[in-house]
């Protein structure tokens, strides 16, 4: 039996009472134990960083990802649920650091890197139990027991079979290449994490002279704005395509671009020039020059490297800015070092991995670069190579940890080869289904498409531990298991990360010493990338992976087509040769209601703890997936919010409306609604064919993964068809006495849709709709149930069509009342229906008993009221046309039937009136509505009100007026609906009242009605209309 709902919509003691009620019937085990033979669904979960708390972000990607597991799971599938959580890296030793007091490596080591990673490692576990209650707290349900952490020694060992991968493929290399480097960090960045921070900062902007070898008093001239890398320039590039010119500039020859000439005189501000020569960068090309340091810096004089110091030709060349002609290093610039592999020149990288300079920068060994920038600038200037000393505001990468100035310098690293394999994985990603299709087709694969290969090593503490062990006879093992490590002689540690595993050795096969692992550990990307099996514990267990993998549906925020989506493809792809995942879901940031990015400074953080705190989690959960498409940008709007918590309180009343009734009347929810279908009014198969066209809509919705027009459509149907239209109509069928056939089917029809709204709510609001579906069926849990599919056989888009024509009449009938001044409460006695579309003629007619309810009207027509066409001159068209002639024409005008001039003017757009003609800018046409009519329009037709009231309409108006103060004393007076009261009325209209006593008894439960007062009942006087009334009631007992 469905139980009275007595209390308001509160939905953040509903959800903690409904959190202990899952917790006391461990409801993710009784999940897993009911879906343990369903289809595989495998969910893997971005695992979030464990360094901060959950932000509104999160939440929408939470709401997103939520609804399609819940939705899955009641169609029977055995969903893959573990949450994830990511627990190495820079951000947690910077942290660490702080707390610790640390500023380099050097003092970590000197504290001890025990201390330190045992530090680490306590900060990143501090975070999970806040992060579990979090999404307990948001109405998720997983395996939150057992999450998979990238801390963990089996995570870890799973993770090293990609390193075996790689190297059996040849796709690990240990090599010299020039890498974005943090040297407070004293690590390399990956290209992904050096684009990821940009600061405005000014900088040196200075143009140098280099000149030529065996050509006196001729240079070439560069630009640049890091003076410091000038002391590991090898050469100089120019694009071949490029005209270049030999101008002489007082008793020198220099070489620039011929496109910047004039550009470049006017800022050194020389006028004095000429043009020698104009040649291609292709005769430039071998072109050898001195560099200008090279007496404070020996080692520019012992290059072997045929092409140090020359012109080369490189297509990265342009005319933007400089001069034409690019200083290059390849030591501190990617684009430099693969113009340095190619032209085989020197790698000069003079700078160690705090950011000094090395015995290789002669006199400005230890000095910070930034720092010996102005030392460098001042002796380019001393030695007259100097052309402009300038400054310039420009965007310089800095790290996204630390924040400090980034810098290229070339090192020994360990990288996979991602340019050899990556046009098979562009292969593989056509594979793949992305929502939006641009994510996968555009985004993704200029990604790929752009890719270098991967400097996966970094020299940090806290990350898993590079598995790659080196002897000095040059041999190098590659692990991938501590079995594999104990059969080489090795002992376990208790903890794979460091300093442990750095303890651990191992016997060299080919020449049985030691071997020592890399100190390096792996890019904290990697660890992520690596989830698609070591969440798993693959290699080590294969079942669940053969189980489950590949992955079915993933998704995370749009950032992650160059992070996780990137690793976890490039992973997989070297790991097992295919895509791990099938679908890709991808949304955008979610910012602040003017669209600015959400920051503390700012003041503009919405927490999502405290939405959820406000409005509940349903509501919140409902907001994130309503407002706009996943995949666009989210400008959070708390008016909003407070919009989506409106609707459920609607709900809630009208759910709230129902179990009233129901409750007091003991209905049977087993009742079927076949065993009430020939009870049924149109009101009841229409709401029947609404919740399964809704039903059907949301299905294929879930299937296209566009969720934001889910809640759309679940808003809409509360909103309009169930609140506004269904309980309108069935209200005094539920206030009818005894077992009254059409009250039963009502209850029959409510309990059905409620049941099945219950269901469609539930993957996304899974609290309200618990609450709901355990009122009415009784059962433990609605998420331990089955999806209710569609029912095509309830569905009649005929009835759903008209029933929507008759809301748009009825709309403009309210409207034409409204015109009218007359209240809904007093009836009229007919409305006239204006169309020519047979559909809205049909609807009319098969609906009319709803459309004269709704309206309060005694009849409705099918026809037309002829209204008089009047003919309005237009005076500023007609004087200056007609001049003289023109009172003669208005008179002719009022004379003629203004139907025929109509009727000319629209046929053959002028009208002859007697010699005068008439053209359509010459007249206005007006329709005169015959007395007692007030029209209003509708789309494809007119709605004429007839307003006459004759005196049986007027009594039986005072009834209604009457019944609605008589309703609202026993609302004052907190009288229950089932409670039965005597009244009476003393007014002027007595005889009215009494045609219509009976009716007034029924509607206000009066056991009796009298017309005279009694002192012991509660009295009010009210004015109804400009007449008194005095209204009595008392309960009855």
């Amino acid at each position: 039996m469905v139980s009275e709902v007595p209390e308001d919509y509160n939905p953040v003691s509903l959800e903690i009472k409904i959190l202990e009620e899952w917790e006391k019937i461990d409801i993710y085990d009784k999940l897993k134990q009911l879906r343990s033979e369903g289809p595989k669904f495998f969910f893997l979960d971005g695992p979030p960083y464990m360094n901060g708390l959950p932000h509104i972000g999160h939440a929408r990607t939470r709401a997103l990802r939520d609804p399609v597991l819940k939705y899955k799971s009641m169609n029977g599938y055995n969903v893959w649920h573990q949450p994830g959580f990511d627990m190495h890296g820079l951000p947690i030793e910077v942290k660490v650091e702080e707390i610790l007091g640390t500023k380099t490596k050097s003092d970590i080591e000197k504290i001890g890197t025990e201390l330190f990673i045992k530090s680490c490692k306590e900060r990143g576990l501090s975070f999970l139990k806040i992060w579990i209650d979090f999404y307990r707290r948001f109405g998720m349900i997983g395996d939150f027991d057992n999450p998979y952490m990238t801390l963990s020694n089996s995570y870890i060992e799973s993770s090293w079979y990609f390193f075996r991968k790689a190297w059996e493929k040849n796709l690990l290399y240990k090599g010299k290449a020039t890498v974005a480097w943090c040297p407070r960090c004293e690590t390399p960045l990956s290209g992904y994490e050096a684009t990821d921070e940009y600061k405005d900062v000014e900088d040196y902007s200075i143009y140098v002279k280099f000149p030529l070898e065996g050509n006196k008093d001729e240079y070439i001239i560069i630009w640049t704005t890091t003076p410091w890398t000038i002391p590991a320039n090898v050469a100089i590039a120019v694009n071949p395509k490029y005209e270049y010119v030999r101008v002489k500039v007082a008793n020198e020859v220099w070489i620039v671009a011929k496109e910047l000439l004039e550009k470049l005189m006017t800022l050194f501000g020389i006028q004095d020039y000429e043009i020698l020569e104009t040649v291609t960068g292709q005769i430039l090309f071998g072109l050898k020059y001195r560099h200008i340091m090279e007496d404070d810096l020996p080692i520019h004089k012992q290059f072997k490297e045929p092409n140090a110091h020359t012109i080369i030709l490189t297509n990265y060349v342009t005319l933007e800015d400089g001069t034409g002609c690019v200083h290059t290093a390849p030591g501190h610039g990617p684009e430099d070092y693969s113009a340095g592999v190619e032209y085989k020149l020197p790698i000069l990288s003079p700078v160690d991995q705090t950011g000094k300079f090395t015995d290789e920068a002669g006199k400005y060994k230890n000095i910070y670069i930034k720092d010996a920038n102005d030392l460098i600038v001042d002796d380019i200037e001393d030695k007259g190579f100097l052309l402009l000393r300038d400054s310039v505001f420009h965007r310089y990468a800095h790290c996204w940890r630390c924040k400090s100035p980034l810098l290229y310098r070339a090192s020994d690293q360990w990288f996979i080869k991602v340019e050899a394999i990556k046009d098979q994985i562009l292969k593989e990603n056509k594979k793949v289904k992305w929502i939006p299709d641009w994510a996968g087709e555009k985004r993704f694969h200029n990604w790929i498409e752009g890719a270098r290969d991967w400097c996966i090593s970094r020299q940090r503490f806290w990350g898993i531990p590079l598995p790659i062990w080196e002897c000095m006879c040059g041999n190098i093992i590659v692990v991938s298991s501590t079995e594999e490590i104990k059969s080489l002689g090795g002992t376990i540690p208790e903890d794979l990360h460091k300093p442990y595993i750095d303890e651990v050795f191992i016997k060299c096969p080919k020449c049985s010493k030691k071997m020592k692992r890399v100190p390096d550990i792996a890019d904290v990307w990697f660890d992520s990338g690596a989830s698609t099996w070591s969440s798993l514990g693959y290699p080590q267990n294969t079942k669940k992976f053969d189980e489950l993998f590949p992955v079915d549906f993933i998704t995370e925020g749009l950032d992650q087509t160059r992070g996780w989506f990137y690793t976890l493809m490039l992973e997989s792809f070297i790991v097992f040769g295919r895509a791990p995942y099938n679908k890709v879901l991808m949304n955008d940031f979610v910012l602040d209601q003017f669209g600015q990015k959400m920051s503390k400074s700012l003041g503009n953080v919405v927490d999502p703890n405290d939405v959820i705190t406000k409005y509940g989690a349903d509501v919140t959960r409902f907001y994130l997936l309503w407002e706009i498409a996943p995949w666009d940008k989210l400008k959070f709007n708390w008016e909003n919010v407070e919009s989506i918590y409106r609707t459920f309180n609607i709900l809630w009343n009208a759910y709230k409306f129902v179990t009233l009734y129901m409750s007091l009347d003991k209905f049977d929810v087993n009742t079927p609604i076949n065993d009430v279908k020939k009870y049924l009014k149109d009101e009841d198969k229409w709401i029947l064919s609404r919740i399964n066209t809704l039903t059907k809509e949301v299905e294929e919705t879930f299937d296209t993964l566009e969720l934001h027009y889910i809640p759309r459509k679940i808003k809409e149907f509360i909103l309009e068809d169930l609140s506004r239209w269904y309980i309108r109509l069935v209200r005094e069928r539920m206030w009818l006495e005894d077992d009254n056939k059409e009250k039963i089917s009502a209850y029959a029809t409510a309990f059905y849709v409620f049941k099945r709204l219950s269901k469609i709510l539930a993957p996304i609001s899974p609290f309200i709709s618990e609450a709901i579906y355990k009122n009415f069926v009784g059962e433990s849990s609605i998420h331990l149930s089955d999806w209710d599919k569609y029912d095509p056989s309830m569905i009649d888009s005929e009835l759903e069509l008209n029933m929507n024509i008759l809301r748009n009449i009825i709309e403009g009938t309210l409207h034409a009342r409204q015109k009218a001044g007359i209240k809904l409460r007093w009836p009229m006695s007919k409305v006239i229906v204006e169309t020519q579309d047979e559909t809205i003629k049909k609807a009319v007619i098969s609906l009319s008993e709803i459309m004269k309810k709704q309206i309060n009207v005694k009849e409705i027509v099918i026809g037309e009221v002829v209204q008089e066409l009047e003919i309005l001159p237009n005076h500023k068209s007609l004087g200056p046309k007609f001049k003289g002639d023109a009172k003669k024409v208005v008179e002719l005008l009022g004379a003629v039937d203004s139907c025929l001039i109509k009727s000319g003017l629209e046929k053959e757009g002028t009208f002859d009136l007697k010699g005068f003609q008439i053209t359509p800018e010459d007249v206005n046409f007006n329709y005169i509505l015959p007395k007692g009519y007030q029209l209003s329009e509708f789309e494809n037709g007119k709605i004429y009100l007839y307003t006459e009231i004759t005196e049986e309409l007027k009594s039986e108006a005072i009834a209604r007026e009457v019944i609605r103060r008589i309703q609202e004393m026993r609302k004052q007076s907190n009288l229950n609906v089932e409670d039965y009261i005597s009244s009476y009325i003393v007014s002027n209209f007595e005889s009215d009242l009494k045609i219509h006593e009976d009716y007034i008894k029924h509607e206000t439960r009066s056991k009796s009605l009298a017309f005279s007062k009694n002192n012991d009942y509660t009295g009010k006087e009210w004015e109804i209309d400009g007449d008194k009334f005095l209204i009595g009631i008392q309960k009855l007992k």
